[in-house]
């Protein structure tokens, strides 16, 4: 019986062969594609999380030129104020100093008062000066 067994063991030889290669080929292509796509599933866990920090720090860099634009958007505007508010002072400053101006030169133009007429002059010019201070404030 032995004897009768060799042949066919023999003719099913390569075909277990053949059958233990197949199997082996597709173990090792499993095996193969599962470390491959535990790979890249750990590549995509690395790049969602590089992805999570990098889209948070990119907003809050859209919140930093948002607060940077509006800041000097702030500054543009306390700036024009401030210009024209000083060029507002500058035209009264300059109708003012005119005026103080003109009264300088009406003091100097003014003839010299007499020794004895002194005390009444001063007290004149101060009465008109408290005079001219209460009608300019």
């Amino acid at each position: 019986m032995i004897g009768a067994i060799k042949p066919v063991i023999e003719a099913i030889r390569p075909r277990i062969t053949v059958i233990l290669v197949a199997i082996f080929a597709a173990l090792a292509f499993t095996g193969g594609y599962f470390v491959s796509d535990w790979r890249a599933e750990s590549q995509m866990q690395r790049l969602s999380s590089q992805n999570a920090v990098l889209s948070a720090a990119n907003e809050k860099c859209a919140l930093d030129i948002q607060s940077v634009r509006t800041a000097m958007s702030t500054l543009t505007e306390v700036a024009a104020e401030r210009e024209k508010t000083a060029a507002e002072a500058m035209r009264h400053a300059t109708a003012a100093a005119a005026k103080h101006t003109s009264h300088a030169k009406k003091i100097r133009t003014l003839p010299s008062v007499a020794p004895e007429h002194q005390y009444e002059a001063i007290t004149r010019e101060q009465i008109e000066y408290v005079q001219s201070r209460h009608q300019t404030d």
